[in-house]
């Protein structure tokens, strides 16, 4: 079995793949909605700032994200050893429950 700094890291480098997933969907959706909403736009005004609007919203929502990851990485010992200390005791009073 990895040793616990092992799995941490494993858990670390998930969730930031995670992040980095959720935040391109993100902004996928975001340019998608942007493109589909232009043609029904009734002024030029109006859609520059709705553009703003869409920017600002993924703007605050990307720094979240990278604001998310950097915290989880200077604390991950405190983030995730309690987790895999309970999942680990979970398994073994599943595993010895059942002998």
């Amino acid at each position: 079995m990895k040793s616990l700094d092992e799995r941490i890291a494993v858990l670390l480098r998930r969730d930031r793949l995670l992040a980095l997933g959720a935040t391109v969907a993100m902004w996928v959706v975001l340019v998608f909605v942007l493109v589909a909403a232009a043609p029904t736009v009734p002024s030029t005004g109006l859609f520059v700032v709705l553009a703003v609007a869409v920017v600002a919203l993924g703007g605050l929502n990307t720094a979240s994200a990278a604001a998310l990851v950097r915290r989880y990485r200077l604390a991950s010992d405190q983030v995730y050893r309690p987790d895999i200390e309970n999942l680990d005791a979970q398994r073994a009073a599943r595993d010895g429950g059942g002998s």
